[in-house]
């Protein structure tokens, strides 16, 4: 059997076995086992989907939450449900700060500038969940910022500079006085493995006919991984920065997931007549996204959770245990030569502040 039709097969089966995969993970609410009260979370395409729901469970322990989105009016309308949420629920424990930051993941001016913006607070960022993607599903290519295709630069591109532009936050969460680390939760997919290898002579697909959404997106996420890998092995021999921040960086937790095959509008892109179907169908099969959402919140939030997936690179299923990612996301010089080509792209909008810490 193929490699192509072995992971064809793999992602069918877990659409179709879906909830008998997940069938013993626990209800959101009973999922973590740390206190995280006050903490400083960030949650990027947090208005729907998988996203919101993570949201709202972060609102509910009483987190400090950024809401991290395109459409400010969204995300005020979030906001204000979140507040009504938290008045009217018994055991509130603290006032609740939740605050709109605008984030477009299509436009790296805009990711630079909501870093600036955070940074700018001077507080930690104990939890960054890297939610927000796009899966234009049978879509002809598109090309936004910069001459990107939108799957490198929502998914990748725009993912990596904002967890690098962070750093200056999270490192002050990992830091003396705070718990003693930072967590950034990359929601990866399955499909990654769909992907043999990151195209270099052709990352964008701008040769005539080489272009599907599929494609794209596997590689997209296979990428994701990938720098992922490499930013860890960064963080544990950081070259540059202070003896305090190198310290810190060895306690900043990556860790990447599979939030399982989730009810959204991931279909919105096709046909009426299938999305009507897709809807009326397919939530026989797949989770919801209050389900998708627990693997985020359980990385987030579970004591254990980056420890016991230390041996698989720290990828979690949708079931919320520890699994191997595919041979080619393992490649520890795939992973060195994907952060060097990424760093030439997108190495100018860092700060020289965190460019400091690589040096």
């Amino acid at each position: 059997m193929g490699r192509g039709l072995r992971d064809y097969l793999s992602v069918t089966h877990d659409v179709l076995f879906q909830r008998w995969i997940c069938r013993r993970v626990p209800p959101m609410a009973k999922i973590g086992d740390e206190d995280v009260v006050g903490l400083n979370v960030v949650v990027t395409g947090c208005t729907s989907g998988i996203g919101k729901a993570a949201a709202v469970e972060f609102a509910r322990r009483d987190c400090n939450l950024f809401l991290a989105c395109r459409n400010a009016a969204k995300g005020e309308k979030l906001r204000q449900e979140l507040l009504e949420m938290v008045a009217t629920s018994s055991g509130a424990k603290r006032k609740n700060n939740f605050r709109v930051m605008i984030l477009d993941l299509s436009d790296l001016d805009s990711v630079v500038s909501f870093a600036k913006n955070f940074n700018g607070m001077g507080g930690p960022l104990d939890i960054l969940v890297n939610n927000a993607g796009v899966f234009a599903m049978s879509a002809p290519r598109s090309v936004c910022f910069g001459g990107y295709e939108l799957h490198l630069l929502t998914n990748f591109l725009s993912n990596s500079l904002l967890t690098l532009l962070l750093l200056p936050s999270l490192l002050r969460a990992a830091g003396k006085g705070r718990p003693g680390k930072a967590k950034v939760i990359m929601v990866n997919s399955k499909l990654h493995q769909m992907c043999t290898g990151f195209n270099y002579d052709d990352p964008n697909y701008e040769s005539p006919g080489s272009y599907n959404s599929k494609k794209a997106y596997a590689q997209s996420k296979l990428s994701q991984l990938l720098f992922t890998n490499a930013l860890r092995t960064k963080l544990l021999d950081l070259k540059g920065g202070s003896k305090e921040q190198r310290e810190a960086a060895e306690r900043v937790q990556l860790m990447t997931l599979h939030p399982g095959n989730v009810t959204t509008d991931v279909v919105r892109t096709l046909p009426w007549v299938v999305q009507k179907a897709y809807g009326l169908i397919m939530p026989l099969f797949l989770l919801t996204p209050e389900e998708g959402a627990r693997s985020t919140l359980f990385a987030a939030t579970d004591s254990n959770a980056h420890e016991a997936s230390r041996e698989v690179m720290n990828y979690l299923n949708s079931n919320c245990q520890p699994v191997l990612p595919s041979n080619e996301a393992r490649d520890p010089t795939e992973a060195i030569k994907l952060w060097d080509w990424t760093m030439k792209e997108i190495g100018h909008y860092l700060s020289k502040e965190v460019k400091g810490l690589f040096a």
